[in-house]
């Protein structure tokens, strides 16, 4: 073999390496990225839970505990004040007082649970027992207060 052959023999072992090199950084590249995806979306999975669980804290608290209407009434402002009458609030509120008894699903009725000449008023100092409700996958759908 001539020196010519040889330079061109060194040539393909060194290209051939390169191109190796290049397969296997690329490839480590590829399983750091699926790798970060999946990350990613861990994080933001738990993220997600997290702020549902801190949202719905307000609400978990009302379960099995007794409570004066006065929170009730701050309860339906709060969670359905912001809904019109024909809206659909994001939970219910159920209440059922020694006379009468009322599911709420929007502000509609907010001035009236306030007004102690309407029927569906909630007396502030009257005590209540709180029921959180919830569906088969922990979602909760309302709050029900019935008064002790």
């Amino acid at each position: 073999m001539n020196t010519n052959q040889m330079s061109d023999a060194t040539k393909i072992i060194i290209l051939a390496a390169a191109t190796l090199i290049t397969c296997i950084l690329a490839s480590l590249g590829f399983v750091s990225m699926r790798s970060a995806k999946e990350l990613n979306q861990t994080a933001i999975s738990q993220m997600t839970d997290l702020n549902n669980g801190l949202k719905d804290s307000d609400i978990k608290m009302f379960d099995n505990i007794e409570v004066y209407g006065s929170e009730i009434v701050n309860l339906i402002k709060k969670e359905l004040g912001d809904y019109e009458d024909g809206e659909t609030g994001p939970i219910y509120v159920y209440v059922k007082t020694s006379t009468k008894e009322n599911t709420y699903y929007n502000g509609a009725q907010i001035s009236n649970i306030q007004n102690f000449t309407h029927e569906n008023y909630i007396k502030p100092t009257a005590i209540f027992k709180g029921k959180v409700d919830k569906n088969v996958n922990g979602v909760i759908l309302g709050v029900q207060f019935t008064q002790i």
